[in-house]
């Protein structure tokens, strides 16, 4: 008993410390309320002197910001009516700048007379020096030096103030007259080539003239962008190709090489050949599907049968040979089995005779004119499939005719390459396959006309008989 006395006065102090707090809030909000008419009119009067009071000071800070703002407006306005004479001073003195300016350009140029040709000679003639050698071939030997002393020389030249000195027109001299000299020459040195694959190289270059440059038996191109020379990702003919190493290994001239003086510089034809299309890239894209199906399925699949039959036909040619001198007879050949009808039948007359081995001729034709009916369709179809993908071609070139008009060729570039790609491929199939053809007929018609000869002659020698 007594331990929970002990626990419950902590609870009871604490009860008696916050009621009094309680209701010492509860009397004073009782006090403030009003209990009767008067006290709630003097409460309301104090309550509207308040709302009084915060009203006026209100009203004062309003006046006090409004007195900032018309002073902020004052001084805006004095401002710009001080950058306005300000401009108005300036722009008098920017037109008497430009009357003096228009005063002095009018004695410079009478003083300078016909020095503003030599201005623009020499400013003409470094731009189109440094234009050319831009492109040119030698710049990779050379290096790009000139090109930014050309360009600063145009830019002297073309402010018309200050002569061109001495040295700066030797060296324009001496730059053209290399450039010049340079057309010329066969030259051999070490230089940076940029492979096919990107990286860069120093390898053994020649050049020839500006026209062309070859290294380790290719055709070269400028990079002007790069400062280099790369390699072509596309060379001429073997030809063509083959010629270069001689201009490396011979130690006098001439020798024969095949240059490209195309284009300003040379080279523009080789340059080209990135764009241009060789027969595989035409039968491997440019064909279309029915490119494939020409080439692949009809071509070399009639290849192929063709291969097949010929040496099928060789076996049996030689067979038929091989018993023609033979004494006996062997069945493992059409000509020995047609033969042995007549062993076989030694008592039979000769109409009988005929007709039994008739009989096996017509049974040993079909092994040997065996697919040659399909490689004659082929010969047969692959025009005509050629002929289905001009067509298909030409629907494809209207139809960008209709959507983009006949501006740009190259819209219809793919239409027309395929009609073109499939009946190169189709006749490029039927004439061989034509040929082919009449290889294997005429292989088979003289395997037939062999049998048949020995079995007339056999029948011709029983009826003597």
């Amino acid at each position: 008993m007594k331990k929970l006395t002990y626990k419950l006065l902590p609870l009871f102090f604490i009860t008696l410390l916050v009621f009094p707090v309680n209701a010492e809030e509860e009397a004073e909000e009782a006090a403030n309320e009003p209990s009767n008419p008067s006290e709630l009119l003097e409460l309301v009067q104090k309550g509207q002197f308040a709302d009084t009071a915060e009203q006026r000071e209100r009203e004062r800070k309003f006046r006090n910001e409004k007195n900032k703002q018309a002073k902020l407006l004052a001084d805006a306005k004095a401002e710009r009516a001080r950058l306005e004479r300000e401009a108005a001073r300036l722009e008098q003195k920017f037109e008497a700048n430009e009357a003096l300016l228009v005063v002095a350009e009018a004695q410079l140029k009478e003083r300078l007379g016909s020095l503003n040709e030599i201005f623009g000679h020499l400013a003409g003639l470094a731009t189109e020096a440094r234009n050319i050698f831009e492109q040119s071939l030698t710049s990779a030997q050379f290096g790009k030096d000139r090109e930014e002393f050309l360009t600063k020389l145009a830019v002297k030249m073309g402010e018309g103030v200050a002569l061109a000195t001495i040295p700066e027109l030797e060296r324009l001299w001496f730059e053209l007259q290399r450039e010049i000299n340079a057309t010329g020459e066969v030259v051999k040195f070490n230089a940076d080539v940029i492979a096919l694959d990107g990286t860069v190289e120093e390898r053994e270059v020649v050049r020839v003239g500006v026209f062309n440059a070859v290294s380790d038996g290719n055709y070269l191109t400028y990079a002007s962008t790069r400062g280099m020379y790369e390699e072509l990702p596309s060379q001429p003919a073997g030809r063509y190709t083959s010629t270069t190493s001689d201009v490396f290994d011979a130690d006098a001239f001439p020798v024969q090489f095949a240059v490209d003086p195309t284009g300003p510089q040379g080279g523009s034809y080789l340059a080209s050949l990135i764009s241009m299309s060789g027969a595989w890239e035409r039968i491997n894209g440019e064909g279309g599907p029915i490119g494939y199906v020409i080439f692949y399925v009809l071509g070399l699949g009639g290849v192929g049968l063709f291969i097949w039959r010929l040496v099928t036909l060789r076996g049996i040619r030689a067979a038929v040979d091989s018993q023609l001198a033979a004494s006996t007879l062997n069945t493992d050949n059409p000509l020995g089995r047609v033969l042995k009808i007549a062993e076989d039948n030694p008592k039979a007359d000769t109409e009988t005779l005929e007709l039994k081995m008739a009989e096996q001729i017509l049974n040993e034709r079909p092994p040997i004119e065996k697919l040659n009916w399909l490689i004659k369709l082929i010969s047969i179809v692959a025009p005509l499939m050629g002929l289905f993908g001009t067509i298909v071609g030409m629907i494809e070139t209207f139809q960008m005719i209709t959507l983009f008009g006949t501006g740009d060729p190259k819209t219809m570039a793919s239409g027309i390459s395929i009609a073109l790609v499939t009946t190169w491929l189709g006749l490029m199939v039927a004439i061989p396959m034509t040929f082919m053809s009449a290889i294997v007929s005429n292989f088979s018609k003289g395997i037939l006309e062999t049998i048949e000869e020995q079995a007339i002659g056999m029948a011709a020698e029983r009826s003597e008989k």
